[in-house]
């Protein structure tokens, strides 16, 4: 019994491959190279990325054999996968962006379009950028926010082919967040080791944490308010100069009356009488109770009707102090 063998003849056939690319970030004017990298990443799992970046060279339309002309089955199959590839990229892109792609008409001319507009490596382009990177400061931006934007604009310019040095990438994030990174940058320029973008972002946040928590637990503080009095002078017989004049009498009577022996001692004031003036008749030693313009009926008083309590406010007027009497 003799051993049969067998050959199976593979015929490897190419496929066409529907790329799902709804998951990338849509492309706006600001984020051209994330949204980039996202894309050549993807396509470049799927053995694609030659059909963006130019390195899939497009197969003529058709081929010559014995004299006859025939389509070119290679050009049939990259022209259906190229038309897949630039719907999908179409997908991702925002529609205030989708008219700069009006007149292109493969994956690839949508690539080269959108790289000479965000990314092309001229002059003014990076001298704009480098100027952004001056001008963003972090004010009351987040450490989120700061630090994104500052990353962003250190990617374009590595792009363009002017990436910034490490040194001045890390001095830029905390030196531009001052006061706020102020207090971390000495703490970072004490290594000896230049640190990486990540450990200086990492220090900015959790320097911005510490401040949340102490503003959190810190008891509220409110305004310091005061209540100014203005006193008015003018002449002797003003309110205030009265007022004064007479505590002052009060408390010489009461402070100041020398004993036998010479030395000053307390008075209680009853031997001297009542030292008030009357609200009658406006002279000092007696009060209302004891004059005589009372009992005499010159003076009739009134009750007065009960009225409910309402708030007021005084205001007290004059001139100023008269220093020339």
């Amino acid at each position: 019994m003799s051993a049969t063998s067998e050959t199976i003849a593979i015929v490897n056939t190419p496929q066409l491959l529907s790329v799902n690319i709804s998951n990338v970030t849509k492309l706006t004017a600001s984020n051209f190279i994330m949204w980039s990298r996202q894309v050549h990443a993807l396509l470049d799992g799927y053995d694609l990325a030659g059909y963006i970046d130019g390195s899939v060279i497009v197969p003529p339309p058709t081929v010559t054999t014995d004299s006859v002309t025939t389509t070119n089955p290679d050009y049939t199959l990259w022209k259906h996968q190229d038309r897949l590839l630039y719907s999908s990229l179409l997908g991702t892109i925002v529609t205030t962006v989708q008219p700069l792609l009006s007149r292109a008409t493969t994956s690839a001319e949508i690539w080269t379009t959108l790289t000479n507009t965000y990314a092309a490596p001229s002059r003014s382009h990076i001298q704009q950028i480098r100027h952004q990177i001056q001008a963003w400061k972090k004010g009351t931006k987040l450490v989120d926010h700061y630090f994104l934007g500052l990353t962003m604009r250190f990617d374009k310019l590595a792009v363009l082919g002017a990436a910034m040095a490490h040194e001045d990438q890390v001095e830029a994030g905390w030196a531009f967040g001052y006061p706020f990174g102020f207090r971390v940058g000495p703490k970072l320029e004490g290594r000896e080791k230049t640190p990486t973008l990540p450990e200086v972002y990492e220090k900015l946040l959790h320097h911005e944490v510490k401040l949340q928590t102490i503003a959190a637990t810190s008891p509220p503080s409110f305004p310091a308010t005061a209540n100014a009095v203005n006193f008015r002078g003018g002449s002797s017989g003003g309110f205030g100069n009265r007022n004064q004049l007479r505590n002052k009498q009060q408390y010489r009577s009461n402070y100041s009356t020398p004993n036998q022996t010479g030395v000053s001692r307390p008075n209680n004031g009853m031997s001297r009488g009542y030292q008030g003036r009357c609200q009658i008749c406006g002279i000092h030693g007696h009060s209302a109770r004891t004059c005589s313009q009372l009992h005499q009926g010159g003076f009739t008083s009134h009750p007065r009707a009960y009225a409910p309590w309402q708030p007021r406010a005084n205001l007290v007027t004059g001139s100023g102090y008269d220093v020339h009497p």
